[in-house]
């Protein structure tokens, strides 16, 4: 190593000879000569002063600032004794100064140092994707120090053993292991750390798809009655010369598990079952994932689900005309077509007309083949036109049974034989009485009861009452109601009337007020409402003249 006294463009270092001469047990203590060249523009000589701080390891031969004659165009060689006591790396300087200028040469010694060797590229041959080939590496440590290494690397690559320890001069094997998920190129770097070094290797290699696939990627399969199954069959086929593994997943990034084996150009015939739960459509997509395919591939299934199969002997009932609070019977079956028990159940109805029907039983199993009768009860407490639907849940099945039930309900026919009563001039306190007659013309018996509008509720003085009594007040102050007297009778009123059949009604009146009477006799019906039928009562009181007894 040498240094330029009097230009920067000289060398900046001084090296001296490797460390591990130095460190050798007969070279220990050494004295190392150091040149320093002087630059070919130095036409003189120079007077160069050459200094050492004081150190442990470092020390200058002769005298530490002796001045140097160092002819032109010549090296000067300096002699530094050297005293390691460690096999490691060293620094010191050497100041030298001619006239007003000093340059500064660093002094180092170098300790030992492992050096490895390895190829720059490894390269693979063509792989199946998912599958794995090795290589082996040989490194080499052709340094002067045991090399204390770990290597890494990336994906596909990996490397085994990661990490070790190499002698001096010694060689190694190490295993690269190349192993692709996806197709096409692979490059990665092997990198290889060891002390203050590091090297790398190139890793290449190249993946392929293998020649395998689906027959079909869609299979639909056959309805199904839920508990029961079906069955259809799709085949892999191995188009390759290679043998393949194959699993079936149901989602895309599932884990492995066991595998199948696939010969070279052979298929493998594969059974899909079916055994819906519910009465729907089911789809789905089933993953087979192969060696030698980069990607799972997809098969999409789809089936649907059936419910039992329940019918009803007939879906609408109509009723026709019938008559209120009359009581009806009616049958229906449930059937059950299919091949699989039936659980029904009848949904209570909402409706204020469905209210009045009666289904028994109201739940039951119906087996395959099988009927089962149900009973229809039916009594209107309502008039009118109504259409109602009445459903039977069945478990399984996503559609209820369903049975339409229509007609009309009628009140009774109830006629009177006349529309108004006239009792024309009546006197007062005369009882008066006239009759008139309801027929019931409907096929029922109807329950009627009369009441007269606007008639009085108290008790009501006759004349015969008065004339056996010399001493009612009434004889010296007149009559005095403190409530309206009930000046009509009805009799009966109330009562049943057969089918076809009639009943008379007598009506009294006996007036305790003089006035111009206009009334009604209202005819309520059990079952069809107030007010059915009424009948106009028309009176005239006359004024009674005043007398006294005798």
């Amino acid at each position: 190593a040498g240094a330029d006294l009097l230009s920067p463009s000289f060398p900046p270092a001084i090296a001296l000879l490797p460390l591990a001469e130095m460190l050798d047990p007969d070279r220990r203590n050494s004295v190392q000569p150091c040149e320093l060249p002087v630059p070919p523009q130095l036409k003189s000589p120079r007077l160069v002063r050459v200094t050492m701080e004081n150190s442990p390891h470092f020390r200058l031969v002769g005298s530490n600032d002796a001045y140097h004659r160092v002819p032109a165009g010549a090296h000067h060689t300096v002699r530094i004794h050297f005293t390691p006591d460690k096999d490691k790396d060293y620094s010191h300087e050497l100041s030298c100064t001619s006239g007003k200028e000093r340059i500064v040469v660093p002094v180092r010694a170098i300790g030992g140092r492992p050096i490895l060797h390895l190829p720059h590229q490894l390269d693979f041959p063509v792989c199946i994707v998912k599958r794995s080939s090795e290589k082996t590496l040989l490194v080499q440590n052709t340094g002067n120090l045991e090399a204390h290494y770990e290597m890494s690397t990336k994906s596909p690559f990996s490397v085994v053993p990661p990490r070790g320890t190499l002698g001096i001069g010694e060689t190694m094997q190490v295993t690269v292991k190349y192993q692709p998920l996806t197709t096409g190129d692979h490059d990665v770097p092997l990198v290889v750390r060891y002390g203050r070094g590091e090297r790398w290797t190139k890793l290449h290699g190249e993946a392929i798809d293998l020649n395998i696939g689906l027959r079909t990627y869609s299979v639909e399969l056959e309805k199904t009655y839920i508990t029961m199954s079906c069955h259809t069959t799709v085949f892999i086929e191995n188009r390759s010369n290679t043998t393949a593994h194959f699993q079936w997943k149901t989602y895309p990034n599932e884990e492995e598990e066991n595998q199948r084996r696939m010969r070279p150009n052979c298929s493998a015939k594969i059974k899909v079952t079916f055994k819906p739960q519910e009465a729907l459509e089911y789809r789905s997509v089933a993953y087979c994932n192969i060696t030698g395919r980069e990607t799972r591939l997809p098969l999409k299934l789809r089936g649907e689900g059936k419910g039992p199969w329940v019918e009803l002997s007939y879906h609408t009932l109509n009723l026709g005309k019938i008559y209120v609070n009359t009581p009806h019977t009616y049958e229906v079956d449930l059937i059950n077509k299919g091949p699989i028990d039936a659980p029904f159940t009848f949904v209570p109805p909402t409706a204020h007309v469905a209210k009045c029907f009666e289904f028994e039983p109201r739940k039951g199993i119906i087996a395959p083949g099988e009927r089962q009768t149900i009973q229809i009860s039916f009594k209107a407490t309502v008039l009118g036109m109504f259409d109602e639907e009445f459903q039977f849940s069945v478990a399984g099945s996503p559609m209820p049974a369903a049975l339409r039930i229509k007609g009309c309900i009628d009140g009774p026919n109830l006629h009177s034989d006349v529309k108004e009563i006239d009792f024309g001039d009546i006197a007062f306190g005369v009882p008066y009485t006239k009759s008139f007659r309801l027929t019931n013309t409907s096929p029922v018996s109807l329950t009627f009861k009369l009441r007269m509008s606007d008639d009085g509720s108290g008790p009501v003085v006759t004349c015969h009452d008065q004339m056996r009594n010399n001493t009612d007040p009434s004889w010296r102050k007149g009559i005095h109601f403190y409530v309206e007297p009930k000046e009509f009778t009805l009799t009966p009123s109330q009562g049943t009337i057969l089918p076809q059949g009639h009943q008379d009604i007598e009506v009294t009146l006996c007036s305790n007020t003089m006035m111009e009477y206009y009334r009604r006799i209202l005819v309520d019906v059990e079952g069809a409402g107030e007010k059915v039928l009424s009948l106009t009562v028309m009176a005239s009181g006359c004024c009674v003249s005043e007398f006294a007894p005798p």
